[in-house]
């Protein structure tokens, strides 16, 4: 019978009305962590510039940023999906979409386009080595320009409690199941981001690593305790029992994380500058 590990080949979420509003309470969440949506030292202030989003997957980064920037910048969101977005009419009138998967080449009318590159939440698409992505985004990068990557440690994890008599054992038991630590699911390479940045040429390099306020850490565990859901629906098909197994201690990790439960992990931006001409 099929496992959870064969069936999350290609992105293993869902990709649905449920997932867009996990993914943009995320947002919120990841801005309230680190306080900025782009870091503050990467300017904004001027005109004309050229902002790409990869993995833009609703939208929201470039949507809540559009209005802190001059009406003259060009904000592209790049995804394999663009309709999670929603319809070009109502999207700002400088943001555009465009489909790309960054697992292959970059598009020659891309290549050293952008001022800004931002990406996030990788961890579950890569499997075990980022620096393919990580050379594909610095070709899209100007001279001068500079990348943001913002990803989890989920090598990280870990369960804290509001006091010791707490229970826990379906939290554990939640994660070993839909996170198995023979796949790429188990991403630690968030890690070696700050590393490889520089190995890569970019300069100025800072990884911004954070964990949250107690209170952050309580929503962004509720808003992505459904990504175990939906590792269950993509095996539902293929081994139905496992899926119903897992159906199960969702409820249950959910009834001990109301008693004062949470999975906790590490979360990082790390931005650098592609040299200059």
């Amino acid at each position: 019978m099929a496992q959870v590990r064969d069936v999350i080949e290609d992105y293993p979420l869902s990709r649905d009305f449920v997932d867009f509003n996990r993914l943009n309470l995320q947002h919120y969440l990841w801005k309230e962590i680190f306080g900025y949506s782009l870091h503050p030292k990467i300017p904004r202030e001027g005109k004309s510039l050229k902002i790409a989003d990869v993995g833009t997957g609703t939208g929201i980064w470039l949507l809540d940023l559009a209005p802190q920037l001059d009406a003259s910048v060009e904000l592209l969101g790049l995804d394999t999906d663009i309709t999670q977005v929603g319809p070009k009419e109502w999207l700002p009138a400088n943001m555009s979409l465009r489909e790309w998967n960054v697992l292959t080449d970059v598009p020659d009318d891309l290549v050293a386009k952008f001022d800004v590159v931002n990406l996030r939440l990788f961890c579950w698409v890569i499997d075990n080595d980022p620096e393919p992505v990580l050379k594909n985004i610095i070709r899209l990068l100007k001279p001068g320009g500079y990348l943001q990557w913002g990803d989890v440690d989920v090598q990280s994890m870990r369960i804290e409690t509001s006091s010791p008599d707490v229970p826990t054992d379906k939290l554990v038991a939640l994660w070993d199941e839909t996170v198995p630590k023979d796949t790429k699911l188990f991403a630690g390479w968030s890690r070696d981001l700050e590393r490889l940045f520089g190995n890569h040429g970019l300069q100025g390099v800072e990884a911004d690593w954070q964990t949250g306020k107690r209170d952050t850490c309580v929503a962004m565990h509720w808003c992505n305790l459904p990504i175990h859901e939906m590792v269950a629906a993509r095996l539902r098909q293929a081994n139905p029992q496992k899926a119903s197994e897992i159906d199960y201690l969702v409820q249950a990790a959910a009834a001990q994380s109301r008693k004062g439960a949470m999975f906790v992990l590490s979360r990082v931006n790390v931005v650098g500058q592609k040299p200059g001409t």
